[in-house]
């Protein structure tokens, strides 16, 4: 029996490190969409300062996940971004169990981002926990660096450049438990398609538990 949750937690309110995705020469208008982005943070509500996030960067209500499949990305793709398409304003991780699909699945998009917005995604299928990235655009390159400020870590690009892993196992669940301490993140890494990417962390840990059990940690 397949299960999907929807998390509701206030978003974190400290986004100062948008401001390193951009170079000292920016330009006049990238430098009043970042002053604006930055007026963002003030919003002490979540639906307030999501819809704040949306008129800056521009950013559509959805975008129809037909629109993006080519046909060869990978099902645990296909899952994870078919739950993202039940996202509804002000909601934090999401959580469904897709059984023999993708197993079990949370997902949290990327902010500030166009849709079909990048995906952190954790999965538990067949007992092996594993952290990965996944993206509506492949990749071509076979490994890339990737910083949460825990410290760099090479992560190996899988399933035809869709989805960027950062291992399975205890390697996995190290960096998911170190994650999960904190209110929101933001990656550093060697790849322009995720560098910069901003994910907030906000009852990350809470939905992380019917996982955590599946996976026995």
């Amino acid at each position: 029996m397949k299960r999907f949750y929807r998390s509701n937690y206030p978003l974190a309110a400290a986004f100062c490190a948008l401001s390193l995705t951009f170079s000292l020469t920016a330009s006049g208008d990238i430098r009043q969409q970042l002053s604006a982005a930055r007026d963002c943070t003030t919003e002490s509500q979540r639906l307030e300062r999501l819809a704040c996030f949306d008129e800056v960067f521009g950013t559509p209500v959805e975008v129809a996940i037909d629109d993006v499949i080519s046909g060869n990305q990978p099902e645990r793709w296909r899952q994870a971004f078919a739950l993202e398409q039940r996202r509804r304003p002000g909601d934090g991780p999401l959580y469904r169990d897709t059984s023999e699909q993708a197993g079990h699945l949370v997902t949290l998009s990327a902010l500030g981002v166009q849709p079909p917005r990048p995906l952190l995604a954790v999965q538990c299928h067949n007992n092996i926990t594993e952290l990965t990235l996944m993206l509506p655009e492949a990749v071509k390159e076979e490994r890339v660096t990737v910083d949460f400020g825990q410290g760099r870590q090479i992560w190996r690009v899988r399933d035809e450049g869709f989805v960027i892993s950062g291992g399975r196992g205890l390697p996995a669940i190290r960096t998911v438990r170190e994650m999960s301490a904190g209110s929101g993140v933001t990656v550093a890494s060697s790849s322009g398609a995720i560098d910069g990417l901003m994910f907030d962390l906000q009852g990350f840990r809470e939905t992380l538990k019917p996982l955590r059990k599946a996976c026995g940690w």
